[in-house]
């Protein structure tokens, strides 16, 4: 890729223009222009950096989508939380340029990203192609508005549809015995927070003590827990709608509060030296990775031969209960923090159907059977 930059020599600031050339292989510098004033260089170097995928600089026919790719999420990085950051540039490094990075930008087709998808099917799953294909629609659509492509190639693809869950949730019978089996370890905690209050893992393993209201039973979620370069992080939350404050039911209140009673026994015994005011924090303090979490719950269900599902899934259980107890999807949606309504109405549709149905019998016995 060319890189513009500028060098103050004797009393000038020079413009350079530094590129790969393709054929050796090795960086070369160009000079772009002298300057008496650095204003003036600094105006140069924005029309070069403006201009730099003309013809005169890199031209289709030579530039590979690795370079683009590598160019991109570079100037795409300030637009990306430093987890989604890391994630991109993982995919791209493991999968999309081994894969088909080699590809002149005028030679690529629809047919080499499909062909692309389709050799994912069946590793990966499709949610996490679909980060793959997103990585790609981004990047190309740039390309095209930027004239290095003649089409918007990825209007073109099939994108793999990713299997609604159906089965992978608890009824009440289930999360009442789940309840009562994880009394008194260490994941009752996070397992009520999850079943009672909809959070995700990453929300629960982010809260801190002042998002607990004791007064108006309310707990506020305003960051999460993302791993970043092998170490567990606080983050802000991935959309606006994530931060929210809901209303806790009493008795998960209790709960923390007896919670906070031991957190602050050990505290002033100096065993806990948090900084973070985490509830949630390993044995160095630190915040606890989702995954050990994860990995501690299945061997919970096992333990007790309890059907498997995800920690995850107790969200979807605690949405479903609420959807079967007529609470409006409305209040749902903005309770477990979802950016809109519709994301509700289809991540929950065959729960709706069921409801459907029952409003359907419901009217035949109101109206049609009582002659």
């Amino acid at each position: 890729m060319s890189f513009v930059f500028i060098r103050k020599r004797s009393k000038n600031y020079i413009v350079y223009l530094e590129y790969k050339d393709l054929d050796s292989g090795k960086k070369k510098q160009k000079n772009m222009g002298s300057y008496d004033k650095k204003r003036d260089a600094n105006k140069r170097a924005t029309e070069l950096k403006d201009s730099i995928y003309n013809d005169d600089f890199l031209t289709p026919n030579k530039m590979i989508l690795e370079e683009f790719l590598a160019d991109f999420l570079e100037k795409y990085k300030e637009n990306l939380s430093i987890t989604t950051y890391n994630c991109y540039k993982r995919i791209i490094t493991k999968y999309i340029v081994p894969m088909i990075g080699k590809i002149k930008l005028e030679d690529l087709k629809p047919l080499h990203i499909q062909n692309y998808v389709d050799d994912l099917v069946g590793i990966l799953s499709p949610q996490t192609i679909k980060i793959h294909i997103n990585i790609l629609n981004l990047a190309l659509k740039r390309a095209y508005r930027l004239k290095l492509i003649r089409e918007n190639i990825i209007d073109c693809i099939e994108i793999p549809r990713a299997k609604k869950f159906k089965n992978n949730i608890y009824d009440q019978e289930k999360m009442i015995k789940l309840l009562n089996i994880c009394k008194d370890t260490e994941l009752q905690l996070p397992i009520f927070l999850a079943s009672g209050l909809g959070l995700r893992i990453s929300e629960i393993l982010g809260l801190t003590w002042d998002n607990i209201d004791f007064n108006n039973n309310t707990i506020t979620v305003n960051k999460i827990t993302a791993r970043s370069n092998g170490e567990v992080i606080l983050k802000d939350p991935k959309t606006e709608s994530s931060i929210r404050t809901i209303s806790s039911p009493k008795e998960i209140m209790d709960m923390l509060k007896d919670y906070k009673k031991k957190y602050i026994e050990l505290k002033l015994k100096g065993l806990i030296k948090t900084e973070k005011n985490l509830i949630f924090f390993d044995k160095n303090n630190k915040p606890i990775a989702q995954d050990v979490i994860s990995k501690k719950f299945s061997r919970l269900l096992n333990d007790n031969d309890l059907p498997h599902i995800r920690f995850h899934d107790l969200r979807h259980s605690h949405v479903t209960l609420l959807i079967n107890s007529k609470v409006p999807i409305r209040v749902i949606s903005e309770r477990v923090g979802h950016s809109n309504i519709n994301t509700t109405l289809n991540t929950y549709s065959h729960v709706l159907k069921e409801m459907d149905k029952e409003a359907s019998d419901k009217i035949s016995e109101s109206l049609f059977k009582l002659g």
